[in-house]
């Protein structure tokens, strides 16, 4: 993939300038340890890890810090010192490798996210995706943009209104019986099963799909920062399942209330799905 030498925005121009070719890096690694025998232990139950995650966890959190040494910076493969982050008004997320059992796989479903929060709010994303030769980029309050060999593209979330015309992306690994039940409750029919979160709320963005329901825990921030920018920059909505907007930058990262991400005229009728079949949202902090 030719990697573009032009921004698509003068918005955050500096901070892409900087992420821009540490994702280009940050993928020819990720190439490199595609194509060759691979390292994989476990953080915990199916939470793999490999020898490229933590060598492209490196050369982002080294990068970035060396370009924004104001910033904070929360990365998946770094020790989180919350004290060290909190209160700041800049987070850097950093996913080295969303979707590493894709990744182990060999599947091609995997990508490369670094995001920007500016006061909670996630507003710079970059996801690129190498052995897709898909790269992205999203300012929330500006637009998103694909680069292709025409040069930077604008991308727009599709404007299906109606559920059962709508096309869901779920999750490829972790399926939930609640998954079931919310697209019965939609009557939805059209379903792709995708691996990587940052991928699959890509796919609204490139109008591949109109809805994803992701009803259960276990995104963190840094899955979500840089997608959720690309997502708002095409004009769609990103929430957790009872309608709350996402906080970034909070003493834990976890994220244990499910997430929808829609074109925005999908998403009151998945929130209304949401209430009908598991109720109320639960009490804050649990």
């Amino acid at each position: 993939m030719q990697f573009p030498e032009t921004l698509p925005t003068d918005r955050y121009a500096p901070e892409l300038s900087i992420v821009l070719p540490l994702v280009r890096q940050a993928g020819e690694i990720a190439l490199r340890y595609s194509r060759g025998p691979l390292q994989v232990s476990y953080k915990g139950k199916n939470d793999p890890v490999t020898q490229a995650d933590r060598e492209i966890n490196r050369l982002l959190v080294a990068g970035l810090r060396r370009a924004f040494p104001d910033d904070a910076v929360l990365a998946e493969e770094s020790a989180d010192h919350p004290e060290a982050r909190l209160g700041n008004p800049r987070l850097w997320c950093v996913d080295p490798l969303d979707g590493t059992r894709e990744f182990t796989e060999r599947l091609p479903q995997w990508c490369i996210m670094v995001g920007l929060a500016v006061r909670e709010t996630a507003t710079l994303g970059v996801v690129y995706a190498p052995a897709k030769s898909l790269l992205m980029v999203g300012v929330a309050s500006a637009g998103a943009w694909q680069w292709t060999e025409d040069g930077w593209q604008r991308l727009q979330v599709s404007r299906v209104q109606d559920p059962a015309e709508a096309t869901v992306v779920v999750s490829r690994s972790h399926r939930s019986p609640k998954t079931d039940a919310l697209l019965q409750a939609l009557g939805i029919r059209r379903e792709i099963r995708h691996g990587s979160v940052g991928l699959k709320i890509s796919l609204l963005a490139l109008q591949q799909a109109d809805l994803y329901l992701h009803p259960s825990g276990g995104t963190k921030e840094w899955d979500l920062c840089a997608p959720e920018a690309i997502l708002h920059g095409a004009g769609g909505r990103m929430t957790d399942l009872w309608g709350r907007p996402f906080r970034y930058n909070r003493p834990d990262p976890r994220n244990p209330h499910g997430l929808i991400a829609s074109n925005g005229f999908l998403h009151e009728a998945a929130l209304e799905a949401v209430r009908r079949v598991l109720g109320p949202p639960p009490r804050e902090g649990r």
